[in-house]
């Protein structure tokens, strides 16, 4: 990302809640961010030397997404299309994690990287949502629900920021447990051609986003009020 982490400047007592309504900062897979970073930084070095500009990994991040709904989409006539989401979702993620770390080392983080991140986030979140609603498989319903939710989480983390704070990351279904869990959860169906089981996803996705909501409405309330 092109901006760094709210929760390393909480106070101790916000950090160490409890899994659950009261366990946002420590829970999600956003707590790995510093190991991943360490793993990927030769590439980044690689990338750097190069001038390779951060928005490469932006802009890459959002096709990749592109290409996981389309497969999303096309999986109701052809299942094999669900092995092309796996990669696609996860490598989005690691997009994500170098663009912040590319322009941060060429000195190019700024508010303006920061509306192209949050933005084409929230555009890769809707397409492979929505895909799955529109696919033929699975209840648009439910996926509409659950893509709100997601967007309501997002947006809560973002209001963190707008209110004087920090951009909220923490909580129970991040954008890394929303991609990663997807990623895992695809290989029920695409070994056993059941699409109709990514309902089960699109509920479990919408009572984590909403667990989440709660979690980051927590956070910002504490934050806010702890003085």
């Amino acid at each position: 990302m092109y901006f760094d982490s709210y929760y390393a400047k909480l106070p101790k007592q916000l950090t160490i809640l409890s899994l659950g309504l009261h366990g946002a900062a420590t829970v999600g897979i956003y707590t790995t961010k510093p190991k991943w970073q360490k793993a990927l930084q030769p590439i980044v070095d690689f990338c750097i030397a190069r001038g390779v500009h951060p928005d490469a990994f932006t802009y890459g991040a959002l096709v990749l997404s592109l290409i996981a709904a389309l497969a999303l989409y096309f999986a109701n006539s052809n299942k094999d299309w669900l092995w092309l989401v796996l990669p696609c979702v996860l490598v989005r993620l690691l997009l994500n994690l170098m663009d912040g770390q590319v322009a941060r080392a060429l000195n190019l983080a700024d508010d303006w990287g920061e509306v192209k991140n949050e933005f084409g986030d929230r555009i890769a979140d809707a397409l492979i949502f929505i895909a799955i609603g529109i696919g033929g498989y699975a209840e648009t319903g439910l996926a509409l629900v659950a893509l709100t939710l997601i967007l309501l989480v997002s947006y809560l983390g973002i209001l963190g920021k707008a209110l004087g704070g920090q951009r909220v990351y923490g909580g129970l279904f991040g954008k890394g447990d929303r991609m990663i869990s997807l990623a895992i959860f695809t290989l029920y169906p695409a070994l056993s051609g059941n699409l109709a089981s990514y309902n089960y996803y699109l509920i479990l996705a919408g009572v984590a986003a909403l667990i989440t909501i709660i979690q980051r409405l927590r956070i910002i309330y504490e934050y806010h009020h702890r003085a």
